[in-house]
């Protein structure tokens, strides 16, 4: 059932502002462990809800980053879904990986990759500080996620192994300011902040043509040595 925008968006506001007494009361890695998603059939209603699709604009972001057939993707906080099985279908000759650290969310997305016949898409269960990839890619996409992962450079660091040569890194998050939906303003990063944070990991800025009205989409290439 389809839920109507003022009701999604009274949902996203009542869970921000929860968010913000508990996290003012936790130290980082107890925010990190706290904020959990492990309950999948619930946040399936929040982040599947087809009206994200307003502001999202998952079809604009695919097409900006110009997927191949055969190209392999990682979505690392894939959750229940949402661009993974878009990408799937993208990548229809490549392969999927969606990496989560939530057990319930992993078995979800493995469930409904069988049941949208999606061969090429696999849920794979990762750890807080390393994703556990199964093999290198073409692309690694983090949506709405990046502000949840600790100690970023040695987190990015170790991510440019799973990286192809000319692999690219993509962030999409919140942007600083008052909006309907996203996480408390304490918590989100400014584009800024994640550019200077992935240049001082060796990552260089590509270009990228996707606008978002709530978020920043940001493409990166790993330097190898």
């Amino acid at each position: 059932m389809k839920t109507p925008i003022p009701i999604l968006l009274l949902l996203f506001s009542v869970l921000s502002a929860q968010h913000k007494v508990q996290h003012k009361m936790m130290t980082e890695e107890e925010r990190s462990v706290h904020h959990r998603f492990d309950d999948a059939e619930k946040w399936a209603d929040v982040f599947e809800d087809s009206t994200r699709d307003e502001w999202q604009l998952p079809d604009e972001v695919i097409k900006s980053l110009a997927i191949g057939k055969e190209d392999v993707i990682a979505d690392i906080g894939s959750a229940t879904g949402y661009f993974p099985v878009r990408f799937a279908r993208t990548a229809s000759s490549g392969r999927v990986y969606g990496i989560d650290i939530e057990p319930n969310q992993v078995d979800y997305l493995n469930a409904r990759a069988k049941r949208d016949k999606l061969p090429n898409l696999e849920s794979v269960l990762g750890e807080a500080n390393d994703p556990k990839i199964p093999e290198k890619v073409d692309l690694v996409f983090i949506c709405n996620t990046y502000h949840h992962i600790l100690n970023r450079g040695d987190y990015f660091e170790n991510l440019k192994q799973y990286l192809k040569r000319n692999g690219r890194l993509v962030i999409v998050d919140f942007r600083k300011g008052e909006l309907p939906v996203g996480p408390p303003e304490e918590m989100k990063l400014s584009k800024e902040t994640v550019i200077g944070e992935l240049t001082a990991a060796g990552y260089r800025q590509l270009s990228n043509s996707a606008k978002l009205p709530y978020q920043y989409v940001l493409v990166f290439q790993a330097g190898h040595k």
